[in-house]
């Protein structure tokens, strides 16, 4: 595990980038707790006890000394109806006395080559700040809308009709796993979660916290992750299967007045119900969640489905994956995507860099907004096909690590 997978040359400093092993658990665990959360937070334990894979792990060394580091957590997403593999970017981290120099650019080329190598042709990650991020091709294409009310101020939105458990076990999986199948059936960009995920999402959030479902006589219609302690209760995953289930939810967190003065959820950007909130002027905000990145054009244009037919060359450019920088052409016939490197004098319809098709190929986007927030230019029937090939999605994610 010593010997490099990579040697990257920028500027005055070269890097070499091998994936971990066993022997690199201190130095993984150290920058961390450095950087994130300290060896003594239940998250911490939970995650280097129960999901940390040293494998995954891709390592940054000046020399003989590490620089920076990444977690590259597999999963699958729901991208448009069909499953893709892709690589969960996390704990992303630079020793501080590698600061600066362009270290981070260079792991996160590192690291699209690793992914590239694996067949991960797609990429995510939860930006800190996005605008770190989006010089090397990583664009948000999934928000939440951050709620917070008071307690007080649920009771108009609640049910009473609905009774609740407590999850106590990841054995209770089954209690929610169609509550969030129900919830994005009509989703795109989501994370796949089996039997594995949901008792590993279980176990994560039972080490630093609670869950509640909510049940319409025996069905489950609603659950929550949340914690208490402070005064505002704060819960990171909140899903329901109806608008009734929403409203047991809501009631459910009612009941806690004696606990908490203020009730703080995430939910997908795709509900409306917010406008039916007596008081709308206040705790209704937009919270960045997550960005996509193509880690090699061919790869990802080629798995994707397609409900459109079409052919047209585009240009893109991107600042990390030099394999990625080109004329493409695209050519969709029956649901299915060839994707062919074309001569760079050629002049191609369209023009983007690697984020704006991130944007399309996620849905997050509508062509034409494109066109306007100049992220892209080509011909009229260029753009056309375009549309048609990468129609609108309603985006949801909620992976945290």
């Amino acid at each position: 595990m010593h010997d490099s997978l990579f040697l990257i040359e920028k500027g005055d400093v070269s890097m070499n980038f091998r994936l971990a092993g066993e022997q690199d658990r201190g130095l993984v665990e150290s920058l961390w707790d450095y950087c994130f959360e300290h060896r003594e937070d239940p998250f911490f334990q939970w995650y280097f006890t129960n999901f940390y894979k040293p494998e995954q792990v891709l390592m940054g060394f000046q020399g003989d000394q590490m620089a920076c580091l990444t977690h590259l957590n597999p999963y699958t997403l729901n991208l448009r109806g069909r499953q893709i593999p892709t690589s969960y970017i996390v704990g992303l981290a630079t020793h501080p006395a590698a600061r600066r120099g362009g270290v981070g650019g260079k792991l996160l080329t590192a690291a699209l080559k690793e992914m590239k190598r694996r067949g991960h042709y797609i990429n995510i990650l939860m930006p800190s700040k996005a605008g770190f991020y989006q010089p090397y091709g990583y664009e948000l294409y999934c928000h939440q809308w951050k709620e917070t009310m008071p307690l007080d101020a649920l009771r108009p939105l609640t049910d009473r009709t609905l009774h609740y458990g407590f999850i106590t076990s990841p054995d209770e999986w089954t209690y929610l796993a169609p509550v969030y199948d129900a919830y994005t059936r009509n989703l795109s960009g989501y994370a796949v979660r089996d039997e594995q995920s949901w008792r590993s999402h279980i176990s994560a959030q039972l080490a630093e916290g609670n869950i509640a479902v909510c049940l319409d006589g025996d069905r489950p219609v609603g659950y929550l992750f949340y914690q208490l302690g402070e005064p505002t209760i704060v819960s990171g995953e909140f899903v329901y299967a109806t608008a009734k289930g929403k409203k047991g939810l809501l009631n459910y967190i009612y009941n806690h007045r004696s606990q908490g003065d203020t009730f703080q959820w995430n939910e997908g950007i795709h509900d409306q119900s917010y406008r039916f909130y007596p008081d709308g002027k206040q705790g209704h905000e937009t919270m960045p969640f997550m960005t996509g990145r193509i880690v090699d054009v061919q790869g990802a244009l080629e798995e994707l489905p397609y409900r459109a037919e079409g052919s047209l060359t585009f240009r893109t450019d991107d600042p990390l994956a030099n394999w990625n920088t080109g004329i493409w052409r695209l050519t969709v016939q029956d649901g299915t995507a060839r994707v062919e490197k074309r001569p760079d004098d050629e002049t191609p319809d369209a023009v983007m860099p690697v984020g704006t098709l991130a944007l399309l190929v996620f849905g997050a986007m509508d062509v034409s907004d494109l066109v306007f927030n100049e992220k892209i230019q080509g011909t009229d029937q260029a753009l056309e096909t375009l549309q048609a090939l990468f129609p609108t999605e309603k985006c949801y994610i909620n992976e945290w690590y």
